[in-house]
């Protein structure tokens, strides 16, 4: 076994074995592996990180659309790929490469008229329209402006649209594409949190390997009011949205009990709200610029953002545990933490270790 990584494998065994601890079947571990083969290059050869990102659509290896535009900026010739318009009827990108001259900017611009005559519109096109008009944008100008470093890869979304599936399958894959893959297993109180191998599985992970880089451990009931007492939260505010939402914290997971803690318990606007759904990202209109404005006056690094960018990105530990350290940084420094949030994975705890340079003065620019 790879002695620097546990998730690492260095032999066809240890990937068999790795890919079924992590999967409920063997097909899940085939399709594990298969994406393993396809795109683990691009994540260091770390199998959690290829399943966090990746998901087999009949035989099709596909990408999230965060793991493309990543895929982009790891190849180095990204100077700039930004949305620099998005609502529900259109999306505008912008990309600029490292190697072409600065007043080389080239754009693309979908919209829902092309969606439509695409044959696109399903259920999640229509509760989603900014972001599934974002994904599609996004990922048709990685391909045209860097096609050297993701030429013939596509995204989960973009697969699940054009392959044979059941409409359950279709939204639940694009589902993940956007990031609430549990939602549409949802009610409208509860919160979405991620599926979790079986128990016996889960503490094989737990026994060989603890997070060294996780901030805080939710292995127990106590551990989590322990930390929301630390954090200076309101235990009743707390109570209320645990009775609000429904959840049981001593039977959850420590997955789950992390989830919560991000998505509803951790930011102000969720937190002390007695109206949000948990899967308050589906909110539209003048509600969702209420919770932006919740989001930025706890966060100002958030003000300028659009709340489509960092809405399932907040629920992220690494990105919100960044975001929230910005508050204690100068001006400058979170200009620098802003380009590393649109570039950095959310669920990549380097990003939380950038923001902590950044803070104790020691980043590398």
């Amino acid at each position: 076994m790879n002695s620097t990584n546990f998730w690492i494998p260095t032999t066809g065994e240890e990937l068999q074995r790795l890919a079924n601890v992590l999967t409920r079947n063997e097909k899940e571990a085939k399709d594990l592996i298969m994406c393993h083969a396809w795109f683990g290059h691009f994540f260091e050869g770390h199998l959690g990180k290829v399943q966090a990102n990746t998901s087999s659509i009949n035989g099709k290896p596909a990408l999230l659309s965060d793991a493309l535009v990543g895929i982009c900026y790891k190849s180095g010739l990204v100077r700039r790929l930004e949305v620099v318009e998005t609502n529900d009827r259109r999306c505008v990108v912008e990309a600029e490469r490292n190697d072409q001259p600065e007043t080389s900017v080239q754009s693309f611009i979908f919209t829902w008229e092309m969606a439509e005559q695409m044959n696109l519109i399903k259920p999640n096109w229509r509760r989603q329209p900014a972001n599934m008009l974002v994904k599609r944008a996004r990922a048709f100008i990685c391909r045209q402006v860097f096609p050297e470093a993701v030429s013939g890869l596509y995204t989960i979304d973009e697969i699940a649209d054009f392959s044979n599936l059941s409409d359950q399958e279709h939204e639940r894959l694009v589902a993940r594409s956007l990031g609430y893959e549990d939602g549409l297993n949802s009610t409208p109180n509860e919160v979405p949190v991620p599926t979790v191998p079986t128990q016996k599985k889960t503490d094989l992970i737990n026994s060989q390997l603890v997070s060294r880089k996780a901030l805080h451990q939710f292995e127990t009931e106590s551990e989590f009011y322990e930390l929301c007492e630390s954090q200076r939260i309101d235990r009743t505010e707390v109570n209320s949205q645990i009775k609000r939402h429904g959840v049981d914290i001593e039977t959850m997971t420590s997955k789950q009990r992390e989830s919560f803690f991000y998505a509803i318990i951790v930011h102000d606007v969720t937190r002390k709200s007695l109206s949000l759904p948990g899967n308050w990202q589906t909110v539209e209109g003048e509600h969702k610029e209420h919770v932006h404005l919740g989001f930025s006056t706890q966060y100002p690094i958030l003000k300028d953002l659009n709340i489509d960018f960092y809405q399932y990105r907040i629920i992220q530990a690494p990105f919100a545990e960044a975001v929230r350290l910005s508050n204690e940084l100068t001006d400058l420094d979170c200009e620098k933490l802003l380009k590393a949030l649109k570039e950095y994975d959310p669920t990549d705890w380097e990003l939380y270790e950038y923001a902590s340079e950044l803070y104790d003065g020691v980043a590398v620019l």
